[in-house]
């Protein structure tokens, strides 16, 4: 399974209600980092979004990263 990041994250602003441009705000006033839709938007394209960024937008959609054995 080759889930890219930008879907997963695309997902979870559905089943959460929230839309991109909350996301980024909010992300923006954590960090104390001006965030645009379109500059998240390319990070997720790309896959250069950081893990700190990645940890988050988890946080502020309400979940948290585990690692687990397979």
């Amino acid at each position: 399974m080759d889930v890219k990041i930008k879907d997963q994250i695309k997902i979870l602003l559905l089943q959460k209600g929230v839309l991109m441009k909350d996301l980024v705000a909010e992300m923006s006033v954590r960090l104390n980092k001006n965030y645009s839709s379109e500059n998240l938007s390319n990070k997720l394209r790309n896959e250069t979004i950081t893990y700190k960024e990645i940890i988050l937008i988890a946080d502020i959609l309400g979940y948290k990263i585990i690692f687990s054995e397979k």
